[in-house]
């Protein structure tokens, strides 16, 4: 049985990959870096955690079964002493490295500290692991927006470019891909990028209600119906339970090491801007979305909407808008060719997004998009 060292595991998707991964026959326990106090403070952070993605009354046993390794991702070795650090390369047989800081109004040397030094020191671990002859995985997780402001067809064999990006989140995890395709080729590398990862699609369940939510709490809450963007703009969305089966299938023992994979809708899988509009009309029962020029907008309609706006519209427009438009003027089509092929013999299929939407938006509305708890626990 091995023991894999998992970073992220208080994050959205990290929680999930956690539940999958402890209910794997060949998953001893799992050490999991967590910034807290002192153990206890870790373990209350995890249990917490763990509730978003199991039954509350499972939680426990599997928390029971993580040893909780606390440090930080911005420092040398985690923070940890060179006796820790050893003794955890020492009985390491996988690295899940999924840890990030995903939001997008961090400055760039901010985002680097988190998104490539902590690779960086991801990968140590690994090499030690590697070199005391117990690593048979390094399985890393970025994100399909290292492709950045291109807007054609993304290959998952596919890095360079020069097209620029959306934010430093981006371009800080292009950077640390960067870094691992030419520091880490030693290791048995695996690259997993999902696109945009949404709530859970059975439950809708989610914590985080950034991103596409941001809109449709606008539009749900009859504050603005006016999309700054393009309606065939094409949106790649992918539910957290996908991105989690997908990570689980392809990094079990006797799967192969060295390739990208595409966790997205897809080509033929993506929808537009205008459909997901749709969408959230015929649920709400608002009216149409208009949709608006983004150079336009923010030239002359935007000095209007600060004048004239206040309040908590206000403060949720100008939050999201300054991040969250870029995605809605244009945006790339990522290929999955060779991840829907290697999912298939697990059987794990992409979720079509008009078969789940719906479970979004009632969960949403359910819990007034993260305000109030859900009513229903997690499956």
């Amino acid at each position: 049985m091995g023991r894999v060292f998992l970073t992220g595991v208080t994050g959205f998707v990290g929680r999930y990959v956690a539940a999958r991964l402890l209910a794997r026959p060949d998953v001893e326990g799992l050490d999991v870096l967590v910034r807290a106090r002192d153990e206890a403070h870790a373990r209350e952070r995890l249990l917490d955690s763990m509730t978003h993605a199991v039954s509350p009354d499972d939680a426990p046993e599997l928390v029971a079964r993580m040893t909780p390794i606390i440090g930080d991702l911005r420092r040398d070795r985690f923070g940890l002493d060179e006796e820790a650090w050893h003794a955890l390369a020492g009985r390491t047989t996988h690295v899940l490295h999924g840890a990030a800081n995903v939001r997008f109004d961090q400055d760039l040397e901010d985002a680097r500290s988190y998104n490539v030094f902590g690779t960086e020191q991801a990968a140590l671990l690994a090499r030690e692991a590697k070199g005391r002859g117990g690593l048979d995985r390094f399985d890393w997780v970025g994100t399909a927006f290292v492709a950045g402001l291109r807007r054609d067809r993304v290959l998952e064999s596919e890095l360079e470019h020069a097209a620029g990006w959306k934010n430093p989140y981006e371009q800080s995890k292009y950077e640390a891909e960067q870094w691992l395709r030419a520091h880490a080729a030693d290791l048995p590398l695996t690259v997993f990028r999902p696109s945009i990862v949404v709530g859970d699609s059975s439950t809708g369940a989610t914590t985080n209600f950034g991103m596409l939510y941001w809109p449709i709490r606008l539009y749900a809450k009859g504050w603005w119906r006016t999309v700054v963007g393009s309606a065939e703009t094409p949106v790649d969305i992918v539910p957290v339970d996908f991105v989690a089966d997908a990570i689980d299938a392809l990094s079990q023992p006797g799967q192969p090491v060295g390739a990208t994979y595409h966790l997205t809708s897809g080509v033929e899988g993506a929808v537009t801007i205008g459909a997901l509009a749709q969408l959230a009309q015929d649920f709400f029962g608002g009216r149409p979305a208009r949709f608006a020029d983004p150079d336009f907008f923010m030239t002359w309609v935007r000095p209007v909407v600060d004048l004239f706006i206040w309040g908590p519209k206000r403060r949720v427009l100008r939050q999201g808008g300054r991040f969250f438009i870029p995605y809605m003027s244009g945006n790339p089509l990522f290929d999955n060719t060779e991840t829907t092929a290697a999912l298939a013999a697990h059987g794990v299929e992409v979720p079509q997004v008009r078969e789940y939407f719906s479970n979004l938006l009632a969960y949403a509305k359910s819990t007034d998009f993260g305000k109030k708890p859900a009513e229903t626990p997690p499956a």
